[in-house]
């Protein structure tokens, strides 16, 4: 079998989901998964009872694996019982302990960890941080652990590998506002109000996760002097983001979405996880930062980097040539190679 290929391969997915953890543990998996598939791989995503992440589970066209928690011994178990022989385990979980990677290798033969921290010690075959700052964390560097790190391993859907359109617009017309897939309607309504003073007279798409939207958000939607239209649960923003002239969003893997298609974005850090990622894009040229959820003067801080973006067209097409030079959505597949040649050496 070729590197270029993995016909006979079988992959299982362990991606993190459930109150608080959002849906970039699963969003990854699912865009391995897909590009796995185009290599001929069969893809099971072992997923845990998380409503959140459901509809995208659902939208993923995967065999699906049920199990309580992907994050202990359960997982493991349930692997063990399943009537298939799986060949490489994907692990994406920041709470993901150093025991249950050891104790996948009973399960499987090639163990790979996808992670953004680098906090403790990972016994696997391959690690995939596909973070704009992934080169500067102290990752052990040992024999027989293969690092593919930095964004041209950015795990986004293949079809983000697609060229962006180009944006000539003048003005701008229509903004994307996406903070992620938890519940953030506090901060949903600032931005909207930051928008409310910088610019006049767009249309506004406001991406939710499930349950993300209450009566006070369709509310400051209602009363906004813009046109707001709130989406929950959109299965994918990339037809979002295709529409819009910039973005307001998280500094999580949307921030990498964004960045494949070329969209200028003003970035809001949301968890301290996000640090990385807001400060690297921002040093880049590749995102405007805008501030960080929680702090004192968020909203004027957004006002003022939508201001200064919504007037200036050659620093939004700056923006948006740095962003797709960053992030060329070709992580995926670069990922998805990596790891047939890992199995293949250890078969």
């Amino acid at each position: 079998m070729s590197a270029a290929a993995m016909p006979s391969l079988r992959i299982a997915l362990l991606p993190d989901s459930g109150p608080g953890v959002g849906l970039g543990h699963v969003s990854r998996c699912l865009a391995l998964g897909r590009a796995a598939v185009a290599l001929g791989a069969r893809v099971s995503l072992v997923a845990g009872p998380d409503a959140c992440a459901a509809s995208l589970v659902r939208s993923a066209a995967l065999e699906t694996i049920a199990v309580p928690t992907v994050n202990g011994q359960a997982a493991v178990d349930r692997l063990r019982d399943i009537d298939i022989e799986v060949d490489v385990v994907v692990v994406d979980s920041y709470r993901a302990a150093t025991s249950l990677f050891a104790s996948l290798r009973s399960v499987a033969a090639s163990v790979i960890a996808v992670d953004d921290v680098a906090d403790r010690s990972l016994p696997v075959d391959v690690i995939v941080n596909g973070g704009v700052a992934a080169e500067e964390l102290p990752y052990l560097r040992a024999p027989g652990i293969r690092l593919l790190l930095g964004p041209r391993y950015a795990l986004l859907d293949p079809r983000y590998a697609e060229s962006p359109a180009s944006r000539t617009e003048p003005r701008v017309a229509r903004a994307l506002v996406t903070l992620g897939g938890g519940r953030h309607v506090d901060d949903l309504r600032l931005v909207l109000a930051a928008l409310d003073e910088a610019l006049t007279d767009i249309d506004i798409d406001v991406a939710v996760g499930p349950g993300g939207s209450d009566a006070r958000l369709t509310a400051a939607a209602r009363t906004s002097p813009h046109r707001v239209r709130i989406h929950e649960s959109p299965a994918g923003l990339r037809a979002l983001i295709a529409t819009a002239d910039l973005a307001i969003s998280g500094a999580g893997m949307t921030l990498y979405e964004l960045a494949a298609m070329a969209t200028p974005t003003v970035a809001v850090c949301m968890a301290d996880n996000q640090r990385p990622n807001f400060e690297a894009f921002d040093r880049a040229g590749a995102a405007l930062a805008g501030g960080r959820a929680g702090e004192t003067g968020l909203r004027v801080s957004l006002a003022a980097a939508l201001a200064r973006l919504s007037a200036d067209a050659g620093l939004r097409r700056k923006l948006g040539e740095r962003g797709r030079a960053l992030v060329d959505g070709q992580g995926a597949a670069r990922v998805a190679r990596a790891i047939s040649e890992a199995a293949v050496s250890l078969r």
